[in-house]
C-alpha cells in the first residue's frame, strides 16, 4: 500500500470508528485544509486503545498508524473536515500530509 492509500484507509478508519476517542482539542492549531482552529485532535497511539477497539480493528489501526507515523511523526485529525494532519510538536502547528 502506498502512502496515499494508507492515508485514505486511515482516514476512513478514523471516521468509521469515531477516533480519536479522546476529545482533547489542540487549541491554537489551525487546520491547513479548512482553517478551523478548535477542531484538531491528536490521534492516539495504538497502545492507548486496547479495549476501545475490537482486536481486528486494533490490528488494522496499528498497521495504518505505524506506516504513516514512520514518515510523518505525530498524526492528528480535524474533526470538522476529517482530514489527517501532521502535528508538529513544540510549534503548535499542523501540516497537510503529502503536500
Amino acid at each position: 500500500m502506498n502512502t496515499y492509500e494508507n492515508m485514505q484507509a486511515l482516514r476512513e478508519f478514523v471516521i468509521d470508528h469515531a477516533l480519536p476517542k479522546s476529545d482533547m482539542a489542540l487549541f491554537g492549531v489551525k487546520c491547513p485544509y479548512c482553517g478551523k482552529s478548535d477542531r484538531i485532535r491528536k490521534l492516539e497511539a495504538p497502545a492507548d486503545l486496547p479495549g476501545r477497539l475490537d482486536p481486528n480493528g486494533l490490528k488494522t489501526y496499528t498497521e495504518l498508524w505505524r506506516n504513516l507515523t514512520l514518515s510523518y511523526g505525530s498524526l492528528g485529525v480535524c474533526k470538522f473536515c476529517h482530514n489527517l494532519l501532521e502535528v508538529i510538536h513544540g510549534k503548535s502547528e499542523a501540516k497537510a500530509l503529502c503536500e
